[in-house]
């Protein structure tokens, strides 16, 4: 037996022989590991059996959103500062350095749940094998130095997207759920149950939850192995129902937009289960009124159909494949003004279907939400918040005698908050599949910064106020008038920055800024140069293409304290903006 089963037999691992080879490969040639795998798939095992099997020495950091630059790289000692001062004896090794120093594998346990910030001290040590630390000078990595970093999807609660710059030092290997009779074996394994058919159903309805169309995160295989222990406790047979019923809530997440409680949908699976109906399907029952639309009365009264059914309908009317009807389809026509669009019942359930597909893109562009957070540094007092900053209270003590309270620095983070203003063109020319992107990117938006803090403002002829300062309303409302506001009428940038103007002036919020999108092209209304300089701050996204008034962007940006950001195409905007929002932001 070689060494990679004998440590696989030894730690319990089922299957995952191509990842754990992959892995080792990656390692063996001295690169850097990043795992990336749902909840339960196991990333830890899998990480740590392989540092078993090269027989590397492993340092752990299991990471949080509170996890400090300090907790990584080391820290003085306070006593032995005020003793020795900021000498190498005085430091106390964090992970990271001791790791460096030892040539050992740095294991970090959900990189992404780490803050920015820390996030980022690792590029040095990754690239060029070195670090520097305040006081003490240069830390050099031994060659035998590397990192094994494991990550739930950016979607997870409690996870941020990595950097592209620290994503570039790693080598990415995905975990994904593992075959169905690999589950059973690992789920016979963990319980130590001998009946075969409890276990088999237990996996089968954990399994369910992972293509439900209800389900927006899948249960793992603890789920199962919950049940199973559970089931077997009670007696098993029918007692599986009511493991179910407590092993499931906690490990699943049902999606938004379905008006279901989980105790329905468990009950739906354990009843399909029963019946042994595999196929997902949705029921079409007076309880899921959000999964159906009514189309117009026929003859004698109303009759609902599936949105199968509604996509069938747009598919004959605009003569095109069924599988190009989807939400997003609908949004790049739904302003049209299109005759199929003008039945109200019709209209309302098409836009239902649009603004959630847009939402969903937004959701996934955006990532899980962690608003940005500032350093506060300041004197100690009541009531306290934050922790001592070790450096700069050192600095104030050290020669003193008697140190008061009142040298003691308290760092604390808080959010840090900015208010944004979203001028965009709606004229003639912003019809169809660019108001659908503009929905997009505005959703995106609305996602990225804090309730209150985002206006849009639309202009074609004349221009209006979608959204207002420190109003909270739902970013599926703000998608639902964009997609179904009018694409018409000439182009008055002037019309738009008053617009602007008016609402960023009316809220006193330390930090406020405004961002133009336009090709700098006006048609009605006089040059908008004069109102830039009345803004906080301006930027302006320019929107390239043949008739482009480039000087005027500039002016704009340069007038407005702001920059100049471009795009050659329309369909990179949402991108683009949430990267131009970060640069605000920070």
């Amino acid at each position: 037996m070689d060494i990679i089963q004998r440590v696989k037999q030894e730690n319990g691992i089922v299957g995952r022989d191509h990842e754990i080879a992959l892995s080792l490969a990656i390692l063996n040639s001295g690169h850097n590991l990043l795992l990336e795998g749902p909840v339960g798939v196991g990333k830890t095992t899998v990480a740590l059996v392989i540092c078993k099997i090269l027989g590397r020495k492993v340092i752990r950091i299991d990471a949080d959103d509170r996890y400090t630059e300090s907790k990584l790289t080391g820290w003085f000692d306070p006593p032995l500062v005020l003793k020795k001062g900021y000498a190498p004896e005085s430091f106390c090794e964090g992970p990271l350095v001791k790791a460096m120093r030892e040539g050992s594998i740095l294991f970090i346990n959900e990189l992404n749940r780490m803050p920015e910030a820390v996030q980022n001290v690792l590029l040095p040590a990754l690239d060029e094998k070195f670090i520097i630390i305040p006081h003490l000078g240069e830390i050099k990595a031994s060659p035998k130095f590397q990192v094994i970093a494991t990550q739930n999807p950016a979607e997870y609660i409690a996870t941020s997207h990595l950097s592209e710059a620290l994503r570039d030092r790693f080598e990415h290997v995905i975990l994904d759920y593992q075959p169905e009779e690999e589950e059973i074996a690992i789920v016979k394994k963990e319980t130590e149950c001998e009946d075969l058919n409890l276990i088999r159903e237990a996996v089968r309805i954990m399994r369910l939850t992972r293509n439900h169309p209800k389900v927006k995160k899948g249960a793992s295989i603890r789920a199962a192995i919950s049940m199973v222990n559970i089931a077997h406790k009670m007696g098993g047979g029918e007692a599986l129902a009511q493991a179910a019923r407590t092993s499931l809530p906690t490990r699943i997440e049902l999606r938004d937009e379905f008006e279901t409680s989980l105790n329905d949908l468990i009950e739906e699976l354990l009843e399909r289960e029963k019946k042994k109906l595999i196929s997902p399907l949705i029921p079409l029952s007076k309880t899921n009124l959000k999964q159906k639309v009514i189309l117009e009365p026929e003859e004698e009264g109303h009759y609902l159909v599936s949105l199968d059914e509604l996509k069938k309908s747009l598919a004959a009317r605009y003569r095109v494949p069924l599988a190009q009807i989807d939400g997003w389809f609908i949004a790049q026509r739904i302003s049209e003004g299109e005759n199929i669009f003008q039945e109200n019942k019709l209209r309302k359930s098409a836009l239902r279907m649009a603004v959630k597909e847009v939402m969903r893109r937004a959701w996934k562009l955006v990532g899980p939400v962690r608003p940005p957070k500032q350093k506060i540094l300041g004197l100690f007092e009541e009531p306290y918040r934050g922790e001592v900053n070790l450096d700069q209270t050192l600095e104030k003590i050290i020669g003193k005698k008697l140190p008061s309270r009142d040298d003691l620095v308290i760092e604390r983070r808080e959010e840090r908050r900015h208010q944004l203003v979203l001028i965009m063109d709606t004229s003639l020319s912003m019809g169809g599949k660019n108001l659908a992107i503009a929905a997009l990117a505005a959703a995106s938006l609305a996602l990225k910064l804090h309730p209150g803090d985002f206006a849009v403002i639309v202009f074609g002829s004349s221009a209006r106020a979608l959204w207002h300062l420190n109003e909270e309303n739902s970013p599926e409302e703000l998608v639902s008038d964009i997609l179904i506001q009018p694409a018409r009428g000439f182009t008055n940038i002037e019309a738009g920055l008053e617009t602007g103007l008016r609402e960023i002036h009316s809220t006193h919020f330390p930090w406020r800024s405004a961002l133009l999108i336009t090709d700098g092209v006006y048609t009605v209304g006089r040059d908008p140069c004069h109102l830039a300089e009345k803004f906080p701050r301006l930027f302006v996204l320019l929107t390239e293409d043949y008739k482009m008034n480039e000087d005027l962007c500039y002016k704009l940006a340069r007038k407005g304290r702001g920059d100049l950001f471009r795009i050659k195409g329309y369909e990179d905007l949402p991108h683009k903006i949430l990267k131009i929002a970060t640069l605000i932001l920070r």
